[in-house]
């Protein structure tokens, strides 16, 4: 059985082959990279004193215009964010940011009128009201603050440098934001739009989100005004400054044209252009597979940055490299991560499975060279280990959160099951619905939704997938057996499973067979360990393989020839049996042919005269024994002693 391809997959393959020369073996393995740092980074976010205080939860968040003086040279930042939020509770007379007590608020004003506030020890920032605000009244506050931002050693905010000149980067997923600026840090609660206007010498440009409408020179400084208008979370507000040079790209999308903004290091400006400029065609690819780009109205872009890595901030990454499979995996969390965030670390995979699948669509549609060793890689490093579900049940540990074999791989492969459960044309409906959902675009999911579009769309009820796949852990083993009787083909498919959470996986398994220059692809629905399958095969099969396509994470696999005697109308024995080495063969019938296969269903050259079989040189252990009759085939499994 075979997926119908795009037809654009199809005309990417054909104009960009050129795309698979260009890409570096250390490129392909680069998912592992990314997320290594990504937990190195949030190790030294994730921290009891660095989370959301409770009381932020009593008011919705609607726009933050964020003004700051910043200076590369200088590891300082001095702002005045101003907040319009709506109280979602009676009584609210207080209002709670996120805030390091390593910055200083110098004041709050409300209604152009100071007011009292306090900054908690536990990185909290209390402000009195001077009167309560009613419930679902929209209402705004500004916090003037400055100082030197803690730095956490790979994020949040960074003063570095490159070629001599300075560069100040902000990263703050998940929980930096507040180390540089009054926030409120959560998962549940997007702002619908930001202005962010920063200060800074002449010499520097500013990256940041949304589109760039006005730069105004103030003596020596000069100030860039960002202007953003899509819902957005907190984590993925960045700022990065330095000497930058600029260019711009366009992709060519289902909805138009769209600009790609860069801004580079100067000394690696030539380099950078034409690594960017290869993100083209997997822009063009998303847009069609994964529905229209999700911030058509602004733009995308890169900002170089300090960092070996990637960050994903919203329609400006931020880029330690410009490998096609760092700028793949980033490009996709604008989809997924950025336009639906997950709704709770737990969920984490919804970000870091789908980007992570997405790449896995770049090697299909435009470097198919890669497309086998990324799936190969992908089940590889899952089932190094036993153990281990999709599900994230601890979100006290970073490192479980980021880990490379489960939130990203394991979450990928199991979309890639998905997609071969369901169907590739159900599979994408289902995704691009699931995009799309107004209850879910620009706002969070959990894993529930994802699961309910695809069962609207496919039909199938996915709760036992669900449990055995995204909750479950491990991985199955498969052992089949099988034999031909002319032209019938019996399958007997046994199953283990790495993990006692899952005591069997129930999934749709392909198995190809070839033979006499012919070959053809079966899928049979497994349901329990013990199945037997038959079909009818015009061909003398010489041999089957397990899932070639890789569309089944699973390990140990094994597939041999077995003695099924019931099909021995013949009278036909077999002797001795256990033997030493020399093996007979007793029958009435015509014997047309003689093959000797090993365990793993290897064919072997064995000496055979006169229906007398020779498997002296041959190590004890099981041999399995085809004889072909004139209408039939008999097999025997022989026990070397």
């Amino acid at each position: 059985m075979s997926f119908k391809q795009y037809s654009i997959g199809l005309l990417f393959i054909c104009t960009f082959q050129f795309l698979i020369s260009t890409i570096q073996a250390q490129d392909f393995f680069e998912i592992d990279k990314i997320a290594t740092s990504e937990a190195n980074r949030h190790q030294l976010h994730f921290n009891n004193t660095l989370k959301s205080a409770a009381e932020t939860r009593n008011y919705d968040l609607k726009y933050h215009r964020l003004r700051w003086e910043i200076d590369p040279d200088t590891n300082y930042i001095k702002g005045e964010i101003t907040s319009y939020f709506i109280p979602v509770v009676s009584n609210f007379n207080q209002i709670y940011f996120d805030l390091t007590t390593s910055l200083t608020v110098d004041s709050v004003k409300y209604h152009q009128s100071l007011v009292s506030f306090t900054q908690l020890a536990n990185n909290s920032l209390k402000i009195d009201l001077p009167a309560i605000i009613s419930q679902n009244n929209l209402d705004s506050i500004t916090v003037f603050y400055q100082g030197v931002p803690a730095n956490s050693g790979f994020g949040s905010f960074v003063q570095s440098s490159h070629a001599g000149k300075s560069i100040i980067w902000t990263l703050s997923e998940p929980f930096g934001a507040m180390e540089w600026w009054p926030c409120k840090q959560t998962l549940d609660d997007k702002i619908d739009s930001i202005d962010v206007i920063v200060t800074t010498p002449k010499i520097n440009k500013v990256a940041s989100q949304g589109l760039l409408v006005n730069e105004t020179d103030n003596g020596t400084n000069k100030t860039y005004y960002w202007k953003h208008r899509y819902p957005i979370t907190t984590y993925l507000i960045s700022l990065a400054i330095t000497n930058y040079s600029e260019f711009t790209i366009n992709a060519n999308l289902t909805q138009g044209s769209l600009p790609i903004l860069n801004y580079v290091y100067p000394e690696d400006s030539l380099t950078n252009y034409s690594q960017i400029n290869l993100i083209k065609p997997i822009f063009e690819l998303y847009d069609s597979l994964f529905t229209p780009y999700p911030f058509m109205n602004e733009k995308y872009g890169h900002a170089k940055f300090g960092w070996s890595g990637g960050m994903e901030h919203q329609t400006m990454s931020s880029m330690g490299s410009f490998s096609e499979h760092l700028m793949s995996h980033e490009l996709a969390h604008q989809w997924f991560g950025n336009k639906i965030t997950c709704a709770s670390w737990a969920d984490i995979w919804l970000n870091e499975g789908f980007a992570t699948y997405a790449t896995g669509m770049f090697y299909k549609h435009l470097a198919p060279a890669w497309w086998l060793p990324w799936r190969q890689d992908m089940i590889n490093t899952v089932t190094s280990l036993p153990d281990g579900s999709v599900y994230n049940p601890d979100s006290t540990s970073v490192n479980r959160i980021f880990s490379s074999r489960l939130s990203y791989k394991k979450g990928a492969y199991l979309l890639r099951m998905l997609e071969w459960k369901i169907g590739e044309q159900h599979f994408f409906q289902g995704i691009n619905n699931y995009i799309t959902d107004v209850n879910l675009s620009y706002g969070y999911a959990n894993t529930q939704m994802l699961k309910i579009h695809l069962e609207q769309v496919s039909g199938i009820d996915l709760t036992e997938f669900f449990n055995d796949w995204f909750y479950g852990e491990g991985y199955p083993s498969y052992q089949i057996t099988w034999n031909q009787q002319g032209n019938d083909v019996h399958f007997l498919v046994e199953q283990t499973t790495s993990h006692n959470s899952v005591d069997f996986y129930e999934m749709p398994i392909p198995i190809y067979l070839s033979g006499q220059g012919f070959d053809t692809t079966l899928v049979f629905n497994h349901t329990f360990s013990g199945q037997q399958f038959a079909a009818s095969i015009p061909f003398l099969v010489d041999s089957i393989a397990f899932d070639p396509e890789l569309c089944i994470i699973s390990k140990n696999n094994t597939t041999v020839v077995g003695v099924d005697e019931l099909f021995n109308s013949a009278k036909l024995i077999v002797y001795p049996n256990p033997t030493n080495g020399i093996v007979h063969i007793n029958t009435a019938a015509k014997i047309n042919s003689i093959r000797v296969f090993d365990e793993q269903g290897q064919l072997l050259n064995v000496i055979i005269q006169d229906n007398t079989i020779n498997l002296s040189a041959f190590k004890a252990g099981f041999y399995f024994l085809e004889i072909q009759l004139e209408k039939e085939i008999v097999r025997k499994k022989i026990n070397k002693i």
